[in-house]
């Protein structure tokens, strides 16, 4: 039998045909609850999709150190590793498909919208026009994610946006909002440049769009100079944060202002 991952999409809205039909036949389920959020993927809801199945919720123990007896189960049972949005975009997914096929156990992939293509897609913005994409963590003693603003101050130097994912601490139930993400990056920011002595406040000149709960009904964007970004109201996680870059392309800044309320065009011709 197949090891199935399946991408739930984000939000039981955007459940595929092909998940309804090996849910149904499902003889166990382990619910993704480590790597993202999706409305409606939680324990009531997948059991009534999949009325036959063992529902359990994986943390990160179980998901990464305890591969192995997913895999072992999938040699007998019908096993579905539920994730939320698209199943190959966390590496734990990937090291567990390849695991897998190590120990000689097919996998059968289930795609799903993916949360991180919802984002771009909802704003408008020009995908091909995105560089890396980075992750915005939690600030702890002995360490502060200086890396995320330095890698978005490469995207910008090159003229590309940066998706900035807001982390996501779902064990001890923190999930990153917009309005604290932008004071702990724009803080990164002041630090390195007093310690680089780079003259630029990128991200603080630039155009930031927030984005909550891309792909559901809730969705909501706002674009504008940080601290209007900051002071918006949104829907509860999951939110994430794009830097722009230093030109939009016309469309762009139409979209901006026309579906996350961009005001007056503010980029214009920019060089730097």
């Amino acid at each position: 039998m197949p090891l199935f991952i399946a991408g739930f999409g984000t939000s039981i809205e955007y459940v595929t045909l092909r998940l309804l039909d090996v849910l149904r036949e499902a003889d166990k389920v382990y619910i993704d609850a480590y790597t993202s959020i999706a409305p409606g993927l939680d324990a009531d809801s997948v059991a009534r999709l999949a009325p036959r199945a063992e529902i359990v919720i994986a943390d990160r123990k179980l998901l990464e150190e305890k591969q192995s007896v997913i895999i072992e189960e999938a040699r007998e049972k019908n096993i579905v590793v539920l994730v939320p949005g698209d199943p190959m975009l966390a590496t734990t997914h990937v090291t567990l498909r390849i695991e897998a096929v190590r120990r000689g156990v097919s996998v059968e992939l289930i795609h799903g919208v993916s949360g991180l293509q919802a984002v771009v897609s909802y704003t408008g913005l020009q995908v091909y026009r995105f560089g890396r994409t980075v992750t915005l963590v939690y600030p702890e003693e002995g360490f502060k994610p200086y890396s995320t603003v330095e890698y978005t101050w490469e995207n910008l130097d090159r003229g590309l946006h940066t998706l900035i994912l807001l982390d996501l601490r779902l064990d001890q139930g923190r999930a990153m909002s917009i309005n604290e993400a932008i004071p702990i990056l724009l803080e990164l920011e002041d630090e390195l440049v007093s310690q680089t002595g780079r003259k630029e406040r990128l991200i603080r000149d630039s155009i930031l769009v927030g984005v909550a709960r891309a792909g559901t009904r809730e969705a909501k964007c706002r674009a504008g100079k940080a601290e209007e970004v900051a002071s918006e109201a949104y829907p509860p996680p999951p939110h994430s944060l794009i830097v722009t870059a230093p030109r939009l392309h016309p469309i762009e800044e139409e979209a901006l202002h026309l579906i996350c309320n961009l005001g007056v065009a503010r980029h214009g011709p920019k060089t730097r």
